[in-house]
């Protein structure tokens, strides 16, 4: 048996069978030891943006449903994305009139909000590791380092309390409206994230990618310790 498996790029996606249900059932039926935290919210989809705009979060205006949209600021443009949708495939913009019509379920519907850039932020054992950003939003994933102030921080770190994640990656994906007020886009913590790791300096890198073989390292000891003890 493997000492501890860790899961990267992984997602629960309708038109893939719901991958990640099988092999989470399969780890648990066989007792294996994973690293990252695969019982906890978010869950296996995005439904935990509606349970965070109920709540009062700083998170993009969310609803599942057209009985809901005078809950969402007007707006001429709506974005709605699948439940269980992930790298933004079957997402699109529509207007306001045709989304009324199309009336789609098993959808987010959120208005379409015209912001400055994305901003990511890693963390590993609820602790920050490195924050990158794309300064062209048409390219999401051409990021480069971002120095974040107290106020990113804190912005960051209520949704890393807020998630029930006890242990492993988590990803913080927020975007800057031109008032400067950061919300919430989702938070990221399937299969470990997407890590852009060959975009980072090599020092952040070197430091990341030691504190993630220390967090594993602590996890087998631990379990070897109980499984000795028991």
């Amino acid at each position: 048996m493997v000492d501890e498996i860790i899961i990267r790029n992984t997602w629960n996606e309708k038109d893939y069978g719901k991958p990640s249900l099988g092999y989470k059932n399969r780890f648990r039926f066989k007792g294996l030891n994973v690293h990252d935290d695969l019982y906890k919210r978010p869950g296996e989809d995005k439904d935990y943006l509606l349970d965070l705009y109920r709540s009062g979060y700083p998170v993009i205006p969310t609803i599942d449903t057209i009985a809901d949209l005078k809950q969402l600021p007007e707006a001429k443009e709506y974005f709605i994305k699948p439940k269980d949708g992930f790298d933004a495939i079957g997402a699109r913009k529509i207007k306001k009139a045709n989304l009324i019509k199309l009336n789609p379920a098993q959808y987010l519907i959120q208005p379409f909000v015209d912001f400055e850039y994305e901003i990511s932020f890693y963390y590993l054992e609820k602790k920050l590791q490195y924050t990158m950003y794309a300064p062209d939003r048409i390219k999401r994933w051409d990021l480069v380092d971002y120095n974040p102030s107290k106020s990113d921080l804190k912005f960051a770190g209520q949704f890393i309390k807020w998630n029930l994640q006890k242990h492993g990656i988590e990803r913080i994906d927020a975007c800057r409206l031109k008032t400067g007020q950061l919300l919430l886009m989702e938070i990221t913590d399937q299969g470990g994230a997407y890590l852009s790791l060959p975009l980072l300096k090599e020092v952040v890198k070197a430091r990341f990618l030691i504190n993630l073989e220390k967090s594993l390292l602590h996890r087998i000891t631990q379990k070897r310790r109980l499984r000795r003890s028991n």
